[in-house]
This record gives C-alpha cells, structure tokens and sequence, in this order.
C-alpha cells in the first residue's frame, strides 16, 4: 500500500502531463496564425491585382495581346505564383450606367409576387436571351462603359485541425467597378 501511495503522491512527470493537455491547444493556436496570415496575404494579393488588372483594362489592348488575356495575366503575376491560375475565376460584367451594377434586368411583375416568375415579361438589357438577376453583359465594354471586374478565389485551408473549425475552404473575392477610357 505504501508504494501504492508513493506513485501517486509523486510529482515527477507531471509537467509532461500538463505539456500533453496544453500541446493541442498551443498548436492550434500557432497554425491558427500562420494559416490567417497566409489567408489575410491571399487576400490583399488577390485586391492588388483586381486593382492593377482594371487599371490595364481601362486603356484599351496592346498589339498581339487581348485584353481578357493580359487582364488574367495580370492576375496571376500580383497573386505571387500562390494561386492555381486554373482555379482563378475572372468575371467582368459591362453596363451601361454605375446605378446598375448588381441591379436585376427590368420585368413585368404579373402576378404581383415581387420576384421574376418564368413567363413574365422583361427587358433583356445584356442580349442573352433570358432573364438575370443581374443586368450585366459579360465582357471588357469599349469606350466609356463601366465595367465590374470581379476575381474569386477559392483558397483550401492547409492545416487539417482547422478544417473542422473554418471549413475546407476560403473564398476569396474582390472587385471594382471602372469607366473605360474614351478609346475606339
């Protein structure tokens, strides 16, 4: 019995015990940072070249290079090599006013339920033949459009313990809304 007592009543190893509580926590926190920095740096890589990217489509083309391509180029070169380039999604959206950005196309409410109902008439402002939420035309416009140039992101979260936390992924978006220089 009195060795029983001895085991119990000794304090050698308990702070390897404690470490062994403390550990997961520590790690947690410590990959937690490094994964929000990355997540934070992704971000404001992914603004930086929304921004750079409308600057270059505001002017016009250069000879040889389309501008939808040099727009994704430009993505790709602010984003640091960090991205997938065939996971980054490009959306450019022309219209014709900036009061219509994210505005639904026109339509006849019939029923008077609020929302378009197949069958209901409408305007098709972007000429696809259906109506849209958003009255958009997809496209880089010519002189003088305003044009919304959107870039998502969708960044898979490396460390396995912060998936069950946050979810396996991110989504990364940014956009700006520009008007295109006067060129023909």
């Amino acid at each position: 019995m009195t060795r029983a007592r001895a085991v119990f009543a000794s304090e050698a190893g308990a702070a390897a015990v404690e470490f062994a509580f403390i550990l997961p926590i520590l790690l947690l926190f410590a990959l937690g940072t490094i994964e929000s920095a990355i997540v934070l740096f992704i971000r404001s890589s992914i603004e930086s070249a929304v921004l750079e990217a409308s600057r270059y489509g505001i002017t016009g083309s250069e000879d040889g290079v389309s501008r939808a391509d040099r727009v994704l180029a430009i993505v790709e070169e602010r984003t640091y090599g960090l991205l997938d380039p065939d996971k980054i999604e490009l959306e450019t959206l022309v219209y014709d006013d900036f009061a219509d950005i994210g505005k639904p196309e026109p339509f006849v409410d019939a029923n008077g339920s609020g929302f378009y109902e197949l069958g209901e008439s409408f305007t098709d402002v972007n000429g696809n033949g259906k109506w849209d939420a958003d009255m958009g035309k997809a496209g880089l416009g010519d002189g003088n459009d305003i044009v919304v140039y959107r870039v998502r992101y969708s960044w898979g979260i490396i460390t396995p313990m912060l998936r069950g936390i946050v979810g396996e992924s991110i989504v990364n978006e940014s956009a700006v809304a520009v008007r295109n220089e006067p060129y023909k």
